[in-house]
């Protein structure tokens, strides 16, 4: 009897090929088939940054399901990279950017879901302070990252991630420069199901809880 075909999905981010969301979505999905027995392929769209997402995702979208995807997860952060001083944070707004153009390309009304993280992408990974310390350690110079509280709350989660990467190693962080270390050393997802926005994203993508 022929093996049924996985299901394909479609997953757009904010970020450049190779960049953090790209790297680290294929590294928890691989985590994803693991732990849930569910079996899916991805189709990764990189669309450089959080105002193309808002302003391209129909297009993309409708490419995704055209190349055969079941359902699209659009993930975007919260807090664009290159805020405007003063500028207000509103999922709402976002939202509704992305639903109206998800309407102009005619596909608002198939299963696409939407996933804003709270802060930006960095909160995910501070929930994990296992995973920190081994990318910040060395054999010669072990690194502790003690757990950091409610990193979805951070003002500023990359600045967080800066002061670790200066206080353990020395290092600037630069997330795409990164994107491998973390991949590499995450190792489960038990930390990173403590933050909702996460499960949100891993159910979108799974079809089940997790």
């Amino acid at each position: 009897m022929a093996r049924a075909r996985a299901l394909r999905i479609g997953i757009l981010v904010e970020c450049g090929p190779g960049g953090l969301e790209d790297v680290l979505c294929r590294r928890i999905c691989a985590l994803l088939r693991e732990r849930t027995g569910v079996e899916f392929e991805i189709d990764i769209v990189t669309m450089s940054n959080k105002a193309r997402l808002i302003e391209a995702c129909g297009g993309a979208t409708r490419n995704l399901f055209d190349g055969g995807c079941a359902r699209v997860a659009i993930l975007w952060d919260e807090k664009p990279a290159w805020p405007k001083l003063g500028e207000p944070l509103c999922w709402h707004n976002d939202r509704e950017n992305i639903i109206a153009n998800l309407r102009q390309a005619r596909v608002a009304d198939r299963p696409v879901h939407l996933v804003c993280i709270e802060r930006e992408f960095e909160s995910w990974l501070l929930f994990d302070h296992q995973m920190l310390s081994e990318v910040l350690s060395t054999s010669a110079h072990p690194a502790r990252v003690s757990p950091q509280r409610n990193p979805h709350r951070s003002e500023d989660p990359k600045a967080t991630m800066r002061r670790l990467f200066s206080q353990h190693r020395g290092w600037r962080y630069v997330d795409v420069q990164h994107a491998r270390d973390f991949a590499r050393c995450l190792r489960n997802l038990n930390s990173l199901r403590r933050c909702a926005t996460f499960r949100r994203f891993a159910e979108r993508v799974t079809g089940r809880p997790v």
